[in-house]
């Protein structure tokens, strides 16, 4: 197992780019199993000369973790105007830190929390989606401080793992692509 510099799905050729180096480098392996939504499109085009690749089939990182573009979609509706949250992402993407923080030494105090709430305006809640690979009540404390901080409710809604246990355990249904050596990703091999 792999793990990717998080973040890169901020920038989708940078995490194209790094992930097809990385599919390069991996020789006498059968099958490379990629833990990735469509991510802006970051995935059209990768390939593989020797291994046959797997991904799942949703469009956002919050389906898979949901467990079904269905249920997304519909939680959509109910949660517009919410940025969702793990316990990964809020290590690595803190609004806080991210739209205020950074910010602070170069704007001071009043331009950086102005730029934070410009950032953070079409949001109305923060949501976290709960899952078993992390501590979810100290999750939610901490998620509490940038929600509070910006003024943004606080939420939780209960995700799944089971797309990614799906994928590891080799158990891949219609919501999975398999992409055959020497073939590249299409946009229709990921929606």
């Amino acid at each position: 197992m792999i793990f990717m510099e998080p973040g890169l799905h901020e920038n989708p050729e940078k995490l194209k780019d790094a992930l097809q180096k990385m599919i390069n480098q991996l020789s006498n392996v059968d099958f490379i199993l990629l833990g990735y939504a469509l991510c802006g499109n970051g995935l059209i085009g990768l390939t593989s000369k020797n291994a046959t690749l797997v991904l799942p089939q949703y469009h956002d990182c919050i389906a898979m973790l949901l467990g079904s573009n269905e249920r997304y979609r519909a939680n959509l509706g109910s949660e517009i105007g919410g940025l969702f949250l793990t316990g990964g992402w809020l290590k690595y993407f803190n609004p806080k830190q991210k739209f205020y923080e950074d910010w602070l030494p170069r704007f001071g105090h009043d331009k950086a929390l102005k730029y934070g709430k410009r950032m953070l305006a079409d949001y109305k809640r923060i949501i976290l989606v709960e899952n078993e690979s992390y501590d979810v009540d100290a999750t939610f404390l901490e998620m509490r401080e940038p929600a509070k901080f910006f003024g943004l409710e606080e939420h939780r809604m209960r995700g799944t793992l089971d797309v990614i246990r799906k994928l590891v355990k080799g158990e891949w249904d219609g919501n999975f692509q398999i992409v055959p050596p020497g073939r590249k990703t299409e946009l229709w091999d990921l929606v």
